[in-house]
């Protein structure tokens, strides 16, 4: 099964897709830290809009959206609900009235930075999701010192969730076809909830054990020089990349601190 099958990775020829995997998580984990680091709502707005712009560079604009829309919509609801209306505000300075209904400007300006950081966060690594091919990801991180256990274990978190849904997906369509109504009342699709976790379950424990059979075989525990499918350059540029990423955060750290 292709890659794009098993993850949301969308192939593509651009700079982010030829960049190395872990400049990528480099950059998605330093900016991640920035925005929560800085309590300055501009600063997560100003990296959102450059995530933004890469975004349409890479040609994954379409797919990540949708992701982050199914996400960021409900949670900024919430958010303002909990933060700008429900909480005491700190300052009792209204910002907007609607009848029995105050959405107070402390509460609102709370909402907006928690809002803007959890955005740069999911925008980063959904960028990284979708530019990052699973398997060169695995071998920039085991070129890098990283065990192999642990980089299949970093890989494996970035499938399992495409793979449940698309087993899911399978799952109820079967369904379907031997006649359980999975689309008529609350009752009836709580019960066809339960059928469809059982053979969920198993078959996800079914196939984690056959992965860990087929990596045996082929020599994963293996130790000693290993030769690669992927070849994963890493320039210097890229190098200097992470380097003043680090530099970034620890900028941010100090500036936090003295300011």
């Amino acid at each position: 099964m292709a890659d794009s099958d098993m993850t949301i990775y969308q192939p593509g020829e651009s700079i982010l897709h030829r960049m190395n995997p872990v400049t990528e998580v480099v950059l998605a984990t330093a900016l991640s830290l920035v925005v929560f680091v800085l309590s300055d709502y501009r600063v997560p707005l100003a990296l959102a809009l450059v995530i933004l712009v890469l975004l349409f560079v890479g040609r994954v604009h379409g797919p990540v959206l949708k992701l982050y829309a199914a996400v960021a919509v409900p949670f900024a609801f919430f958010l303002l609900l909990i933060q700008g209306i429900l909480l005491t505000p700190t300052d009792p300075t209204p910002l907007l009235v609607v009848g029995p209904v105050t959405v107070w400007q402390s509460g609102f300006e709370e909402a907006r930075l928690i809002f803007l950081r959890i955005s740069v966060l999911i925008l980063a690594f959904l960028l990284f999701a979708t530019t990052a091919q699973p398997q060169r990801l695995r071998v920039a991180l085991m070129e890098k010192g990283v065990p192999s256990k642990l980089a299949y274990v970093f890989i494996a978190s970035l499938m399992i969730i495409p793979e449940i849904r698309n087993r899911a997906t399978a799952i109820t369509e079967a369904q379907q076809a031997r006649g359980l109504d999975t689309e008529a009342d609350v009752r009836t699709r709580l019960s066809s909830i339960v059928a469809l976790l059982a053979p969920l379950l198993i078959s996800t424990l079914i196939v984690a054990n056959t992965r860990a059979l087929a990596l045996n075989a082929r020599g994963f525990q293996a130790t000693g020089d290993r030769t690669y499918l992927y070849d994963v350059p890493d320039p210097t540029s890229e190098r200097l990349l992470r380097y003043l990423s680090g530099v970034a955060v620890i900028g941010a750290v100090v500036w936090r601190v003295l300011a």
